[in-house]
C-alpha cells in the first residue's frame, strides 16, 4: 500500500506540474513594455538608450499605449559622425560636448507617436500623425514597405527647415523594414532611417 501511495503522490504531482506550467510559460513570455522591447534587440537598442537619456524615457514603461519607430542600428551608423555627435553629445578629448536635452528629445519624439498603429492600420492610406516632440510625420501605407517621413518638425511650418532648403524636406523617407513589435504598452516598427526635427 505505501508502494501504491507513493505513486499516486507521484503522478499527482506531476499532473498538478503540468497543469501549472503553461501560467509559468506565458509569465515567461509576457511581453515587456516598449523600454524593455527595445532593450532586448540589439538592431533597435540605441534608440532606447538614447531615449532614456530624454524626458521621455519614462513614457516608454508607462501605461498609455505608444508606437515607436525606431532606428536600425544600420540607419544610426549611417548619420553622418558630426551630425550625431552635435545631437548626442561627444565624449572626444578637448571637444567634449554634453548632449542639448531639448534637441535630444525633440530626436526621440519626432520617433513616437500616441496610439497603437499596427502595419494592417497603415495600409492604402496616407495619413499625418502628431509626434511626441509636437511635429507631424505622414505615414505612407500605399508605399511598399510603408514609410514615414517629417512633414513638421515641431509644429511649425510644413517643411523640415533643419534639413531642408528653402523650408522643403528633403530627407528621404524611411522604410519600415520590421513591422508590428508587440510590447505590453504599445508596438514598434523598425526603420531603414533615423528621423531629423
Amino acid at each position: 500500500m505505501t508502494h501504491l501511495a507513493l505513486n499516486r503522490r507521484v503522478l499527482l504531482g506531476a499532473g498538478a506540474a503540468l497543469l501549472a506550467s503553461p501560467a509559468i510559460l506565458r509569465a515567461q513570455t509576457a511581453p515587456r513594455d516598449l523600454a524593455g522591447t527595445l532593450a532586448a534587440d540589439a538592431d533597435i537598442a540605441r534608440f532606447g538608450q538614447i531615449a532614456e537619456r530624454t524626458n521621455l524615457g519614462p513614457r516608454l514603461k508607462g501605461s498609455q499605449p505608444l508606437t515607436v519607430f525606431a532606428p536600425s542600428m544600420a540607419a544610426w551608423n549611417a548619420v553622418p559622425t558630426p551630425l550625431l555627435q552635435d545631437l548626442l553629445g561627444s565624449s572626444q578629448g578637448s571637444s567634449a560636448s554634453s548632449a542639448d536635452p531639448v534637441r535630444l528629445a525633440a530626436l526621440v519624439g519626432i520617433h513616437i507617436v500616441e496610439g497603437s498603429h499596427s502595419a494592417a492600420s497603415l495600409k492604402d492610406r496616407v495619413q499625418d500623425v502628431r509626434t511626441l516632440n509636437g511635429g507631424l510625420v505622414r505615414l505612407d501605407g500605399r508605399a511598399v514597405p510603408p514609410t514615414i517621413a517629417v512633414t513638421a518638425p515641431e509644429g511649425g511650418p510644413r517643411g523640415n527647415n533643419q534639413t531642408g532648403v528653402g523650408g522643403f524636406n528633403v530627407q528621404a523617407p524611411a522604410k519600415i523594414t520590421r513591422a508590428d513589435i508587440m510590447a505590453s504598452n504599445g508596438m514598434i516598427h523598425i526603420i531603414d532611417g533615423v528621423l531629423l526635427p
